[in-house]
């Protein structure tokens, strides 16, 4: 079985290694660099992991005449064509809630930045607009930081289906301090996300509102938010996806106050485990039962994967939150790599391509005084996914 990977799937290559020891059948893998593979290599391809860089259409499909199985080491799927797989007779899975954890972290980290520069946590209410994977986790996040925190999901609330308590009330999103985008993007439909902020709602936001994006570019009319920022609106604008990727506005980044290039779920745990659940995956539907190294296993080969050991004998200020965030992952080193890189797409491609990964919030350790062991403060810390010490 020949198996074709993007080459930024850590680890993919040790997993591979540990099921051909097990597995008496030949398996082979092969790398693929850019955002999509040569056509040589989609000749060769029966099974294929990739990220949410390679677009899956009928055009590409037409070159993969081996291909079986198909695997996006991703959240979001608005990149593959669901009718030309299903035509292509090709099995395709995702990987939902892989990296809502670094998602959550870049959130938590954007705000934390934000209030340190701004001597203060936003008073009013944070909307989360998707209350998805990646949405709760930045919820829990922001509430484990001291923020009021809800969440804005009609087909959630439609459907019946969901965890934490949702709404449809649009006017209470744009009425919110903090408004951070967690969504799909669906360009038609009665819940569709494309342009779901545009002109007309950026002009209803108050002077001071926060406004993140770590979802997909298009959700934020782009081309209006740059308008209203350019009319002197008072915006905190931080935006991880552009509507035009790889290419940027370059213009829209010098009124953004924090931008990042699609880099929010990229942490070292986020990206070995897209490679770990697609190989278990990809196992399950071929029937075999190998044993996979365990993510734990992994990580601990890397400087990242270590943990980062705090001491508070007395209760922490939010400030002192916000520093043990910053600690385990500052997202303004990486708006500085942005902003020092050239404005093209191919700029844009290389930063994502050779991001160093990082760590994970989790993977701070307090040992704490006995503010600890309040329910309060053990809900909060949960929700940072701080680690109390042994």
């Amino acid at each position: 079985m020949h198996l074709l990977a993007d080459a930024n799937l850590p680890e993919l290559d040790t997993l591979v290694a540990a099921v051909a020891r097990q597995n008496p059948e030949a398996i082979s893998l092969e790398y693929f660099n850019g955002r999509e593979p040569s056509a040589e290599q989609l000749r060769r391809a029966e099974v294929m992991f990739i990220r949410s860089v390679t677009q899956v259409n009928k055009a590409l499909l037409q070159q993969t005449p081996r291909l079986q199985w198909l695997g996006s080491a991703t959240i979001g799927t608005d990149h593959v064509d669901q009718e030309a797989i299903v035509a292509a007779g090709v099995t395709f899975h995702s990987t939902p809630g892989v990296n809502a954890n670094a998602v959550g972290d870049y959130v938590a980290s954007a705000m934390a930045a934000l209030a340190l520069e701004n001597h203060g946590l936003p008073t009013g209410e944070v909307a989360i607009i998707g209350a998805g994977n990646t949405g709760r986790a930045a919820g829990e996040r922001l509430s484990g930081l001291g923020l009021e925190v809800h969440y804005y999901d009609p087909p959630l609330l439609a459907n019946g289906n969901y965890q934490v308590p949702v709404h449809d009330n649009w006017q209470r999103v744009l009425n919110s301090d903090v408004i951070s985008c967690h969504v799909p993007l669906q360009r038609q439909g009665l819940h569709a996300t494309h342009h779901l902020i545009g002109a007309d709602d950026l002009s209803q936001l108050r002077p001071g509102t926060v406004l993140i994006n770590a979802s997909r570019g298009p959700v934020v009319a782009e081309q209006a938010l740059l308008e209203r920022l350019k009319t002197g609106a008072n915006l905190q604008v931080v935006l991880d996806v552009w509507e035009h990727e790889p290419q940027i506005s370059g213009e829209l980044l010098d009124w953004v106050k924090l931008a990042t290039p699609h880099i929010a779920g990229h942490s070292l745990a986020g990206k070995i485990g897209g490679s770990w659940q697609l190989l278990n995956k990809w196992l399950t539907d071929q029937q075999l039962s190998l044993k996979l190294p365990s993510l734990n296993e992994l990580l601990a080969r890397y400087p990242q994967g270590q943990i980062h050991v705090v001491s508070m004998a007395n209760e922490p200020h939010w400030q002192d939150l916000a520093d043990w965030i910053l600690r385990c992952y500052d997202v303004r080193n990486d708006d500085q790599m942005l902003r020092a890189a050239p404005c093209d797409a191919a700029s844009f491609d290389a930063l994502r391509s050779n991001y160093a990964v990082r760590g994970e919030l989790n993977q701070l350790h307090l040992n704490a005084g006995q503010w600890a062991e309040r329910g309060d403060w053990q809900q909060r810390l949960a929700q940072l996914t701080f680690q109390i010490a042994n």
